[in-house]
Order: structure tokens, then C-alpha cells, then sequence
């Protein structure tokens, strides 16, 4: 799975690279650009095979089948290869598998794995041939390590869930899960049902090797049947700490200053990895110029432009025959509610019982999160730091994608949930990205109304952290605050929170338990697809399975002791996650009818909309930029291989905007 924290949303919407940033600070921002002027040789990268670029995150976790952390995944799935790839147009190629194929009714499927593939220590030397059983054995890892990515094969392979639920993690337990190594290169998979895209889901990192001995070796705990957590030290943030057999090399992950990764010089596929190596510069957004400064300076291969800087005109024109669009991406980002919040440390409000108990009862109130829904003016939002031209292209308001699959007749999945949102409501919708249909001031004062008839007591105090060095998300968040007050006069008062960044990050990203929570609101986290089935959105919002529910205030299997599961049953079913719960159930068992299956998850997500259970209203962002990434060389994927550098070249001279159109027409026709 796939979880993105949105500081991060100023570096990729560059598309994938955005540029590095130094430590000064624009001291004149009325003054006219700094940095040569172009001409018809253009500015120069000083070096197209050594890229730098900014990020706020860290590489915390190097366990690539355990994380569910895009922050994690964009560098892990560089280190280490899986069966299979997407390609430029976003076609799932050969990785490790140099060749599959399902049986007749899809529920066992047969991966031949190319020979030779090296793993090698972070130093470069060999250690062992990659063979079927590290794919064994990485399965088996991620479920006796409790995998954050574990429900993305839940109800998948056959016997996988019961394994890791019952931990009984003996050989006997672990005869029963539904995979088998033939020989040194057949990887077999049986599975629960018949799942006709699984080779989607082999793409993902829960299904991704690890070479026993070198697991064993990292400490008593690691071994296989008997985890230990506490005395394992495979996949700590260190680049001794695992084997690579990917493009690249973990050379250094410095907190807070950088991360720099080296080109695999014994990788299977080197000949199609053409940048030796990144290095990412610590960046925690203070400076909104700090990626153009160091593009000007032939430093960074991209710069996104930010509308809130003074001279954003003045940009516009030296750059003007440059400027080129970022691709929408497959990400979706919401307001998502606490619906049990525990803990107040980060509060402007809440200085006693009746005040957080107010709270609450709006937040389970239906009406109430209807009301600041249509509150919320959302492409004001986008329009603070995105120019005009795309500020309106970033909104997305369905949890996924509307084009994300398409039934037999070619019915985008997105009609299916609007068809069923009709049917739930009675009420036509517009679900396609590009605009916010909710914005209406006079329904959201009726919503008031009807939620101070069922005991909400107005006004309504929302708290909601703000990463207090990112001027983008501190003007973004005094955004929501002004459209949320001014319509609804006053009656929701959204509280900024100002906090470190690395307090939201472990509040609203890193944190696992429901009671850690702190907030009432948070715009900080989206999701993007594992596979190519609805149920990779869907899940995330199960009561029993989903992700999200950390995030949410609530417990799940995998967040909580079993025996609590139930203690929260009376908030889901008051929220209305209950009712969402059994429509997703339902949908999953469809295994034999894609076009059934896609209506019924359709119908959840029509549900999730009509109970506003969350308030989805961007994806992960379109901007203009400036590039010297040469255009549609990189990898496009649902998946996380869209992380990868691997295939990605930098040019020399910026990419003008004619061969950027040239580039992206020739890409389409390709698809």
C-alpha cells in the first residue's frame, strides 16, 4: 500500500523529480529571477548523470515487504526488483519474472524467473543468486513481521490471511499458504478465488525477495518461524542492512541533511539505468524558492512554479516558451476525521470535557461533515500555490480514480459510482477530476440546521496540525480555515495547529495506534493503487482490513489487540463505516464477473461520498514546470515501480514546450 504524506506534494508534482534545495533564503522577492537568461543554447545542467534533488521525508523503514510508506517505497523499490514492472506507457513488463501465466480459470498462476540476477551487499559484492525460494521467503517475513501491506493479499493467496492472524508460525502452519517454489526459477501461486489481475498485484513490494541466509544473519529474531522484532535488524535504515539486486545502492541516509543512492554496477538491467546516481538535499519548505534557486543554478533537472511567489508573473515570462504540464497522477488525497479522538496535546480549543465531547458528536453527525463539505472551497485551496491554468486539473473528489478501470462496455469506473450514488440518493453528481461539486454556501448552512436539530451544539472547533515551516501547507490550511468560516458564518472554526514537521509526520503518516491520533481533522495523507482493482482503494477504509483506520481514530485487525476490536463498534456504526464495511465484503467476494465486481465497489464508494465519511478533493497535484527530464523516458505506473529511476534520462538543455508536446503525443499514440 501506498500512503503519501502531502508536504511531499510540492516535490512530485514535477512529475517524479523537482530539484534540490540549499540553505539561503530569497532575500528579495521582488527582484527579477536570478540565474542566466535563456537563450537559444538554454541553461545547462552542470552534470545529467548525477541528479539531485529536495524532500522533507526520510527513509525510515529499508523492510521493503513490511512498509506501507510511499515515503519508504519511492527509495526501496530502487534497491530491490519484484516479478514484474510497469514500462513508459504503464504496461506491466518482465522485472525478475521473465515470463507468467495463469491457468484457465486464473487462480493459480505460474511466474518463470530469469537466471543470474545477482544479489549484492551494499558494497557491490556478490552474495547469491536471486531463485524462487527468496520469494518464499519474503512472504513468509512480511506476514511473521505483521506487514503493513499484508491486506493488499488477504482473501488473495490461499491460506496467507489465516497464517498471519493465527500466528502460529510454524513449518506445518506455513505448508498451508499457496505458494511453491518448482525449481529454482518456477514460482508458483495458488490462490483463494479466482483473481484474473493478480499479475497486477505481483508488482508489489509484500511480493518482493529476501535471501534467507543474508535475513538470518541480521539477528536471532529474523528467523524465519520464530520473529522477533526486537532482535532483527534486517531492513533498519542503514545500507548494510539489506541486499540489493535493484538498479541502485543505498550509500547514505543522513537525517535531516541527505540520502544519496549509486547505480548498481552488477545489476541484471544496468544497461537501462543512465543515471549513476540522486542525492536528496533536506528541505523543509520554509523556502518556497529553494528547488528554482537550484534549478537557475544548473543543479536541479526541475523546478514546479508556486503561484503565491511575488514575481510568479515575472517567472512565467522568462520561462514561457518552457513551461511544460505534469501528467495527473493516480493518488487521492481527503479531509479525512478523527471519529475517536483520545489524546488533546496539540489543541487551541479544547480546555475541557463538554468542548472535546461537542466535538465529537459533530464529527459523528452526518450533517455536520456534509456541512463543512460544502463548506470547504476547494479550488481556492488549490489556487494558492498552483497557477490558474491548473489549480482547477488537481481536484479529484472520489476516493481513486474515475478512469481507473472501465466495465466490458467501456463504462469508466467512475460512472459506475456516480450510477450508484444516483440510486443511493436519488441526487445526480459530477465525479470526474477537474472540479469540486459540493461548494455551496446556502447547503451548508440547511446542513447546520438539520445538525443542531440532532444535538450538535454550534459553533464547531476543529483542530488540525500545520507543519509550521511549510509556507505552501500554512497558506493552504488559512485557506480552508477562511472558506469553512465564511460559509458557514462562523459556525466551524477550523483551529490551525502549528507544529513541527516532524510532529504532523509522526502524528498524521508515521503513527500506527488510533489513540495517537492527535487531531480532528487532517488533510495530510492520501493513498494511490497497488493494483488494477477497485479493491485497492476500497480497502483502505474496511473497518477490518483498511489502513486508514489509524488515521481515522478506529481500530482494525491489524491496529489494535483482538480482543479490542470491538470496543469502538458503536462509533463505526454511528459514522456509518459499518454500512461501508459490508458493502466491501460484499464486492470482493465477485471474483468470476469483473463487471459485477466493479459495481459493487462502486457501490461503496457511492456510499462513502453519500455518508461523506470523508471529504476526497485533490489528487496528488498537476503544476507547471520547468525540466531537463527527458519527457516519457521514465517509468508510468499505478503501482510503486513508479518510483523507480531506472529507464528516466536528463538532458542538457531545458525541454521546451514544443518538444515536450511532441515528446506526449508520440507517448499517446504509443499507449
Amino acid at each position: 500500500m501506498k500512503k503519501l504524506f502531502s508536504l511531499l506534494l510540492a516535490v512530485m508534482m514535477a512529475f517524479s523529480v523537482v530539484g534540490c534545495t540549499n540553505n539561503g533564503n530569497n532575500s528579495n522577492n521582488n527582484a527579477a529571477p536570478a540565474g542566466p537568461e535563456l537563450d537559444e543554447n538554454n541553461v545547462k545542467l552542470a552534470d545529467t548523470k548525477n541528479m539531485v534533488i529536495n524532500g522533507s521525508a526520510e527513509i525510515t523503514n529499508m523492510d521493503y515487504v513490511t512498509t506501507a510508506q510511499a515515503t519508504n517505497h519511492e527509495w526501496n523499490v530502487n534497491f530491490v526488483d519484484g516479478l514484474v514492472e510497469a514500462d513508459p506507457h504503464g504496461a506491466y513488463v518482465p522485472a525478475l519474472a521473465e515470463k507468467w501465466e495463469p491457468n484457465a480459470d486464473a487462480s493459480v498462476w505460474t511466474f518463470y524467473l530469469k537466471k543470474g540476477v545477482k544479489w549484492v551487499t551494499n558494497t557491490g559484492e556478490e552474495y547469491a543468486e536471486v531463485k524462487a525460494e527468496d520469494f518464499i521467503t519474503g512472504l513468509r517475513h512480511a506476514a511473521e513481521f505483521a506487514s503493513g501491506t499484508a491486506s493488499v493479499l488477504f482473501g488473495t493467496i490461499k491460506g496467507f490471511s489465516t497464517y498471519y492472524s493465527q500466528k502460529d508460525w510454524s513449518d506445518a502452519a506455513w505448508a498451508n499458504v499457496g505458494i511453491e517454489a518448482k525449481d529454482d526459477y518456477t514460482l508458483v501461486f495458488t490462490l483463494e478465488t479466482a483473481v484474473p489481475y493478480f499479475y497486477t498485484v505481483a508488482e508489489y513490494t509484500c511480493l518482493y525477495p529476501i535471501n534467507k541466509s543474508f535475513l538470518e544473519s541480521k539477528g536471532a529474531g529474523c528467523k524465519l518461524g520464530a520473529p522477533d522484532t526486537a532482535h532483527c535488524t534486517f531492513g533498519t535504515p542503514v545500507p548494510d542492512s539489506i541486499l540489493y539486486n535493484g538498479g541502485y545502492i543505498l550509500e547514505a541516509n543522513d537525517a535531516k541533511s541527505k540520502i544519496v543512492i549509486k547505480k548498481n554496477a552488477k545489476y541484471w538491467d544496468a544497461d537501462r539505468v543512465y543515471i549513476d546516481s540522486v542525492t536528496q538535499i533536506y528541505d523543509d519548505g520554509s523556502d518556497t524558492y529553494s528547488v528554482m534557486k537550484a534549478f537557475e543554478q544548473g543543479v536541479a533537472p526541475a523546478a514546479g512554479f508556486n503561484s503565491s511567489w511575488e514575481d510568479f508573473a515575472t517567472y512565467k515570462a522568462k520561462y514561457a516558451n518552457y513551461i511544460t504540464t505534469t501528467l495527473p497522477d493516480q493518488y487521492s488525497f481527503p479531509i479525512v476525521f478523527n471519529f475517536n479522538r483520545q489524546v488533546w496535546d496539540h489543541t487551541n480549543y479544547a480546555t475541557d470535557d463538554a468542548a472535546k465531547e461537542n466535538t465529537h458528536k459533530a464529527i459523528l453527525n452526518e450533517n455536520f461533515r456534509k456541512a463543512l463539505r460544502a463548506s470547504f472551497d476547494a479550488l481556492s485551496y488549490q489556487k494558492v500555490s498552483l497557477d490558474e491554468s491548473v489549480a482547477a486539473a488537481s481536484l479529484r473528489v472520489i476516493n481513486g480514480l474515475y478512469t481507473f478501470v472501465s466495465t466490458s462496455d467501456g463504462t469508466p469506473y467512475g460512472a459506475l459510482i456516480e450510477a450508484a450514488y444516483k440510486n443511493q440518493t436519488g441526487e445526480e453528481v459530477d465525479l470526474k477530476d477537474g472540479q469540486y461539486p459540493w461548494l455551496n454556501k446556502d447547503a451548508a448552512l440547511k446542513y447546520i440546521e438539520e445538525a443542531k436539530k440532532e444535538g450538535v451544539t454550534f459553533p464547531v472547533h476543529l483542530d488540525m496540525l500545520v507543519p509550521e515551516t511549510s509556507k505552501r501547507l500554512v497558506n493552504n490550511a488559512q485557506s480552508l480555515k477562511k472558506s469553512v468560516g465564511d460559509n458557514t458564518d462562523g459556525q466551524i472554526v477550523i483551529e490551525l495547529v502549528l507544529a513541527s514537521i516532524d510532529d504532523v509526520q509522526n502524528i498524521a503518516y508515521y503513527n500506527e495506534d488510533p489513540a495517537g491520533s492527535d487531531y480532528d481533522i487532517s488533510t495530510f495523507t492520501g493513498w494511490g493503487p497497488d493494483y488494477v482493482d477497485p479493491k485497492t482503494f476500497v480497502q483502505i477504509y474496511s473497518t477490518s482490513e483498511g489502513y486508514y483506520m489509524t488515521s481515522l481514530g478506529l481500530t482494525s485487525k491489524d491496529n489494535c489487540d483482538p480482543a479490542d476490536y470491538n470496543k469502538d463498534k458503536d462509533i463505526k456504526d454511528a459514522c456509518g463505516l459499518t454500512g461501508y464495511e459490508d458493502l466491501y465484503l460484499a464486492a470482493d467476494k465477485i471474483t468470476g464477473d469483473l463487471d459485477a465486481r466493479y459495481k459493487a465497489f462502486a457501490e461503496a464508494d457511492a456510499y462513502m461520498i453519500a455518508h461523506c465519511i470523508t471529504i476526497p478533493f485533490q489528487m496528488q497535484g498537476v503544476n507547471i514546470r520547468v525540466s531537463h527530464t527527458v519527457p516519457f523516458t521514465a517509468i508510468y505506473s499505478t503501482g510503486v515501480t513508479g518510483y523507480k529511476y531506472k529507464l528516466m534520462k536528463l538532458q542538457e538543455n531545458i525541454v521546451t514546450a514544443k518538444e515536450y508536446a511532441a515528446a506526449k503525443e508520440a507517448w499517446e499514440a504509443g499507449k
